[in-house]
């Protein structure tokens, strides 16, 4: 009985192993996409290329979607992610509050 209980125990940790090494994965693909997209906004696709490229990760899609708009999906490792950055800067809506408009206060939004 008890080595049943030792081999059931063997098995549970040998699944938890690996449902956190894909955590770990999806996390690192995921924080990847995403400093590749602000790369992108920044620097356009060949910034977003260098920047997955010392992450070791390939840049499979860069996707214009908006005048300042990008969308990219990368794959490190073999977990593919995606992400969406956006240039707003000084295309903030009025009301929004910026230092430029003469309404705004220093307050949190």
């Amino acid at each position: 009985m008890m080595l049943v209980i030792c081999c059931l125990c063997a098995v549970c940790l040998v699944g938890l192993t690996h449902i956190g090494e894909a955590s770990v994965s999806r996390a690192r693909a995921d924080a990847v996409a995403d400093v590749v997209a602000l790369a992108g906004v920044g620097h356009g696709q060949l910034g977003a290329r260098q920047v997955a490229e010392a992450s070791q990760a390939a840049l499979l899609s860069f996707d214009q979607t908006g005048p300042s708009a990008i969308q990219v999906t990368v794959q490190l490792g073999s977990v593919r992610s995606t992400a969406a950055a956006d240039a707003l800067g000084a295309e903030f809506p009025d009301e929004l509050g910026t230092v430029g408009n003469p309404n705004y206060q220093n307050q949190p939004r």
